[in-house]
């Protein structure tokens, strides 16, 4: 019996990136399993959806009852999928034939593999994956981090490892491949992240079930940055905001004991006190559309830390936990 593939694409008002992707996909063919593509959207409600379902009748389109974030958009759409390998892919990538066949020829030849992926075409640091920890928090400490660990990072990095495939610590939610069942048993992705570090979570999942993370090198694929998260002003300080919070929740989830305490107050205390500088140069540079940034991000964070004092959690209040 032939292997079904089904591809899971998560879409929040990203339509014209959206139709590059969907373009490509369904003009593939593979003679030695089936593709289905599935695109959840989180509640566009723009009035562009039924044009797209007009324009892909190959495509399955689910609408989600709200921008429910990333993980639950992907796990939405796993529901909705029957293939036994499933791939989820960003709105906002444009893989190839040539990737998807590779990295499912990996997936059925490698027993070890967990997750699956392609080199992308990002800023080299993007490569560059480290596994969270007290010791990597922030830009000063990934630094000297980097420096002492650099040749174990090296080989862990297709920039810099000559190599046709590495296992880095941790694999981009922005191209995903796994099976299933693996899928299922690292507990799918955690909707207590709206956006960001979900992947980091899942890839530590993976691995703790024993599986390899598995980037190639030699099959890239294409990824416009940002391009499905930061439209405007509004957007790009609600995103960064998600970055900060997503990171509280991996340290209430995966760190313990002193290190997480630790961890948590030098990142409340970092946060406060830089944000609010740049809210105050926001404040003069008003006229600026990254002044305007800083203040909004301020008052986000603000916010966010308010809601977690009264509320006794670091999930963002935008996640739906199902």
């Amino acid at each position: 019996m032939a292997t079904k593939l089904s591809i899971i694409i998560v879409n929040y008002k990203s339509w014209q990136v959206l139709r590059q992707n969907l373009k490509a996909l369904v003009s593939f063919q593979f003679p030695d399993f089936e593709l289905e593509i599935i695109v959840v959207d989180n509640y566009s409600n723009d009035g562009k959806l039924p044009g797209f379902l007009a324009e892909f009748p190959k495509v399955v389109f689910v609408e989600n009852s709200g921008n429910n974030g990333f993980a639950h958009g992907c796990n939405f759409g796993t529901e909705k999928s029957t293939g036994d390998l499933l791939l989820f892919l960003n709105p906002d990538t444009l893989a190839t034939a040539e990737s998807i066949r590779a990295m499912e020829k990996v997936y059925q030849t490698d027993s070890e593999a967990g997750i699956v992926s392609c080199i992308q075409s990002e800023k080299p640091s993007s490569y560059q994956k480290i596994l969270p920890s007290f010791w990597t928090l922030f830009g000063i400490q990934r630094s000297i981090y980097k420096m002492i660990f650099s040749k174990r990072i090296s080989e862990t990095n297709c920039k810099t490892c000559d190599c046709q495939a590495v296992n880095p610590e941790w694999i981009s939610g922005s191209v995903v491949m796994i099976s299933r069942e693996n899928f299922e048993n690292a507990g799918k992705w955690n909707t207590d992240y709206w956006m960001y570090s979900e992947d980091v979570e899942l890839s530590l999942r993976v691995r703790q079930l024993g599986k390899k993370l598995i980037m190639l090198c030699d099959f890239p694929i294409k990824h416009e940055h940002g391009g499905a998260s930061r439209r405007n002003i509004k957007t790009a300080a609600l995103t960064k905001t998600e970055v900060i919070i997503s990171q509280h929740v991996y340290i209430n989830n995966n760190f313990k004991g002193v290190e997480k305490i630790l961890s948590h107050t030098v990142m409340v205390l970092n946060n406060l006190i830089f944000k609010s500088l740049l809210a105050f140069l926001g404040l003069i540079l008003f006229f600026l559309p990254k002044g305007r940034l800083q203040i909004l991000l301020a008052k986000n964070l603000f916010g966010y830390y308010l809601n977690a004092l009264f509320h006794g959690t670091w999930i963002s209040p935008r996640a739906v936990r199902k």
